[in-house]
């Protein structure tokens, strides 16, 4: 019987090893290496879809941050402009001044030395209403006896006439000048309607109330500054002599 090889067993029943079915045959001498197998996240088609997606929500932050950053400028701006609103307590700006002195402008106007003559001679009450409001001046024409007529202005509910007018939402006009002859003036006071004269020393003031349709005219004259005034729209004689009071006339 013949010697049997070392490493080289027989085969069970004498024939090839039956190897079962659906195995692999195992390479002879060297252990079998699994073949790798390429995960489904590392493959090129999700590796470039996932860098697509990566792009658009940094896209989409930049757009959020930027769109945020605007809209707290935009609230910021508009604090700070409600802020800077002046109260009506505070000083006033800028444009109110301005406009305060647009208007001073408007009333406080220049006069001819003339038509300045005749504001200065006026009672305190009666001069303050008219440099504050519009002045007309008149040239004389003919034998007027003035060197200059001046038309003021009283607006409508001024202290010196407030419940004294026909119509009190109104203004009126007071017509002032010097007179450059008293004496004419005096006389035909006294020989024209001498029953409307009231006779106050140095202070003349005569009432016309027989005005048709009612009412009052008012004229005054002072001898000692030859100022002349005149002005209509009273509700009576007893109001027109309240406004001489309030004037100072």
């Amino acid at each position: 019987m013949p010697p049997q090889q070392v490493g080289q067993p027989y085969p069970p029943h004498g024939g090839p090893q039956q190897q079962a079915w659906g195995q692999p045959s195992p390479q002879q001498g060297w252990p079998q290496q699994p073949v790798p197998q390429t995960m489904w996240w590392k493959s090129p088609a999700v590796l470039v879809g996932a860098a697509v997606v990566l792009v658009g929500v940094l896209v989409v932050g930049v757009v959020a941050i930027s769109g945020g950053g605007d809209s707290e400028a935009g609230v910021a701006a508009a604090a700070t402009t409600t802020s800077q609103e002046p109260s009506a307590d505070s000083t006033p700006t800028t444009s109110t001044v301005e406009r305060t002195t647009t208007t001073s402008k408007a009333v406080t106007q220049s006069v001819s030395p003339d038509a300045q003559a005749v504001i200065d001679v006026m009672p305190d009450a009666l001069r303050q209403v008219v440099v504050a409001n519009k002045i007309t001046e008149k040239a004389p024409v003919g034998k007027d006896p003035y060197t200059v007529q001046l038309l003021c202005t009283v607006p409508a509910k001024n202290s010196l006439t407030v419940g004294l007018l026909r119509k009190i939402d109104i203004d009126r006009y007071p017509i002032a000048w010097i007179d450059t002859d008293p004496a004419k003036r005096l006389r035909q006071w006294s020989s024209q309607h001498p029953e409307w004269l009231i006779d106050k020393g140095e202070k003349k003031v005569r009432v016309d109330d027989t005005i048709p349709g009612g009412g009052a005219t008012v004229e005054t004259f002072n001898t000692s500054t030859n100022l002349y005034v005149l002005m209509s729209g009273f509700k009576d004689k007893e109001s027109a002599l309240t406004f001489v009071e309030r004037a100072g006339l």
